[in-house]
């Protein structure tokens, strides 16, 4: 309320009826005037009384909106709780309430809680890469202990499962959470070529030719060096045995898959990539889309998967549809993983990967 107009109302001998009495003594008037004492009522006065008053709740209404702008229509949206809405919801606790939060905005706390709720930080997640990932007001980089140089993080507010990525729009996400459009793509500077590992454990089969063929479109497309490093294998149904000559997914059986390491550069500058790396990011999903353009069926990657550093690319699908191999889920993509403290699956993968792999399953 505004306090001008209370005093005025207060001195009114006709208070709430919308008008001001003034008494006017004969020092005041004229010499000659008549009658030499009177009171009247000055409309004048209780116009600008009510004038003041309705600036003043104009005032309370913009500050107020502010608030209800913020929590949408969903109170449990909201970032803290009006004193006006637990105690009395009067002009006086609605003005106080958008004080606290304008002054909440303008120390730029408000940022801070935003940034936390957008990309919250999984403290139930106890791996290095997760803690290493917990970002900071300071100027100094995350050193906890057990991060490397591949999750070493900038100076920022908010957290995720992984490294942290400033999107082309300024906004910072957590690797499992930055859209596709906010990751420029880029071209390595390898050489194109695709090899398999010196020492392939377990899975030792070929890859079929078409998925090989698949992989050096990719990697002259992204120009990077593609060491595969996990093969094909022999399906269950065949004699294959757990940890002899198969491990894991069926989607290797019989070389319809590939694990992949991929670096960028050449001789003593030759650098692995990893999705957790942004620089990198960019350079390992130019060579996924290109594997997904070529015919590729099924990728996984980043947000932890196989440590952040291997990429899975298969057309296991097509197998199963040619009668070669079975049990093969139609999911497309997927991420996550035991280093982020999370679980392999389709609802793990990031999202830049849902988005270029979509839809999310083949179609028979």
């Amino acid at each position: 309320m505004s306090i001008a107009g209370a005093n005025i109302f207060e001195d009114s001998a006709s208070e709430g009826v919308g008008k001001t009495t003034v008494n006017h003594p004969d020092i005041d008037t004229y010499p000659g005037s008549g009658p030499p004492d009177h009171v009247h009522i000055d409309f004048d006065l209780s116009h600008k009384a009510c004038l003041a008053e309705i600036a003043s709740l104009f005032e309370d209404i913009q500050a107020d909106l502010r608030i209800i702008t913020d929590r949408g229509d969903d109170r449990a949206k909201g970032i803290y709780q009006r004193e006006a809405d637990t105690v009395t919801n009067n002009p006086a606790n609605i003005a106080k309430a958008a004080r606290d939060y304008i002054n909440l905005q303008e120390s730029g706390i408000v940022d801070l809680v935003n940034a936390e709720v957008g990309n919250p930080t999984n403290l139930g997640n106890t791996s290095a890469a997760n803690y290493n990932a917990i970002r900071n007001t300071t100027n100094s980089a995350s050193v906890h202990r057990g991060g490397s140089a591949e999750t070493r993080q900038s100076a920022a507010y908010g957290g995720g499962a992984s490294t942290a990525i400033t999107g082309a729009d300024g906004l910072i996400y957590y690797e499992g959470s930055v859209p596709l459009d906010q990751i420029p793509l880029a071209d390595g500077t390898g050489k194109g070529n695709v090899n398999y590992a010196e020492n392939i454990n377990t899975r030792k089969l070929p890859i079929q030719s078409e998925l090989m063929n698949i992989l050096k479109t990719a990697a002259q497309s992204a120009g990077v060096d593609v060491i595969i490093s996990s093969a094909g294998q022999v399906p269950a149904s065949e004699g294959g045995v757990e940890g002899r000559n198969r491990m894991g997914s069926n989607r290797h059986d019989k070389g319809y898959a590939a694990d992949c390491k991929l670096f960028t550069g050449t001789g003593a500058n030759k650098t692995r990539l990893y999705t957790s790396n942004q620089e990198q990011l960019g350079i390992m999903l130019k060579f996924a889309q290109a594997c997904r353009d070529a015919g590729a069926t099924g990728i996984g990657l980043g947000n932890g998967y196989m440590f952040d550093k291997n990429i899975h690319v298969d057309i296991a699908w097509k197998g199963q549809q040619q009668g070669v191999i079975a049990g093969i889920l139609s999911n497309r993509y997927w991420g996550g993983g035991k280093s982020n403290g999370t679980r392999t699956g389709t609802a793990n993968a990031p999202l830049y990967l849902s988005q270029l792999m979509t839809p999310r399953d083949n179609i028979a």
